[in-house]
């Protein structure tokens, strides 16, 4: 016991001594001119820490024009905030266009670097809107899809819609190109644009959004979210489409994470039978399933409804997901590392899709 105490008394010694010496070194006053030196240096060399988080937000929003808080007014005295990107070095004339819905509590800006949309734009050309919610109309920024009609949610898809037609005129980008997108609330507004206005959009996406048509009130909607509908589906959709859309079709992609809390994955199914009515195909056109990147972070279920050539329907259900944009940027709220790059899989489906006859704008 007693060597056992020595030991322990001289080790402690031994760092007590270390700990005066570094403290005393500490305390010296460099001379002047090393210290004039050291400055130089440290200017000239800036700290990785602090270069980094604005390195990587520039980054994620590309490297082309981006125009944020901009203002559209449809003439009736409805007014929309939004942000544009267009890619680098191109012409807008001819481009695609792909239209962002964020969810609840999200911005444009925090849409586009979470997604990273952007960098798909810069590698596909094309071109970028991100309406914007006000706060004033929803105080979470949340689309109201839960109330679709034509003074709430059909209201706000309808401004989107006369955003996109002015956008589409001002740049003489392709009308026959133009898609809409969306997460969460704002997956539930897409479908409502798209809906209402099938022959201005050539497909639509919807990440983790509710089915179509069945809530109409706030508490309805978070009933939907939590379990799906218990109502027929095909009756849902024609309470708030247009009636061409039936005769038009309209390909869609719907993806869902299968561990999300917010909105159950019951949904994404009910969503694909919504949509398998508007995209009729022959009764020897069975859905192609498969399952990608078995064993990985990225696993997910594909199954596609092909007509002819094309993938008009697909789901893509996220086996290690939950509410939030898969394969996003995990430092921006409601976008996550796991899963496939959602962008991707969204740019990627719309690519091969036309409205075909779609009219000038």
């Amino acid at each position: 016991m007693a060597r056992s105490f020595t030991n322990l008394f001289f080790k402690a010694a031994k760092k007590i001594s270390k700990l005066q010496r570094t403290a005393l070194r500490l305390a010296t006053p460099k001379p002047a001119k090393k210290r004039a030196t050291a400055a130089r240096k440290a200017a000239a060399k800036p700290s990785p820490a602090a270069a980094t988080p604005r390195a990587a937000a520039a980054a994620s929003l590309g490297t082309g024009r981006w125009e944020g808080t901009r203002q559209f007014s449809d003439g009736k005295g409805r007014q929309l905030t939004y942000a544009r990107y267009t890619p680098a070095g191109a012409t807008p004339a001819g481009m695609p266009l792909v239209v962002m819905l964020h969810g609840c509590r999200q911005t444009s800006l925090s849409f586009a670097r979470g997604t990273r949309m952007n960098q798909w734009a810069d590698a596909g050309g094309f071109m970028v809107l991100y309406p914007q919610q006000s706060m004033t109309r929803q105080v979470q920024r949340c689309w109201r899809w839960f109330q679709p009609d034509d003074a709430h949610g059909g209201a706000e898809a309808d401004l989107i819609a006369a955003l996109i037609r002015s956008e589409v005129a001002r740049h003489g980008l392709d009308p026959e190109r133009v898609y809409v997108a969306g997460l969460s609330a704002g997956a539930g507004m897409a479908a409502l644009v798209a809906l209402r206005h099938p022959s201005l959009i050539a497909a639509v996406a919807m990440h983790s959004g509710p089915v179509v048509g069945d809530a109409h009130s706030a508490a309805a909607g978070i009933g939907t979210m939590r379990r799906g509908s218990l109502k027929p589906l095909l009756p849902l959709i024609e309470g708030v489409a247009d009636p061409a859309v039936f005769d038009l079709g309209m390909p869609a992609l719907i993806l869902q994470g299968q561990l999300d809390p917010a909105v159950a994955p019951r949904n994404a199914k009910q969503l694909f039978e919504q949509f398998r009515a508007l995209n009729p195909t022959r009764p020897e056109d069975v859905p192609v399933e498969r399952v990608l990147g078995l064993g990985t972070e990225k696993a997910y279920r594909r199954v596609d409804l092909i007509r002819g050539r094309k993938t008009v329907l697909r789901l893509c259900e996220i086996t290690r997901l939950e509410h939030a944009w898969s394969g996003g940027d995990p430092s921006v709220k409601y976008h996550a590392h796991n899963g496939p790059d959602a962008s991707a899989l969204v740019w990627r489906f719309f690519q091969g899709l036309r409205r075909t006859g779609a009219p000038g704008q």
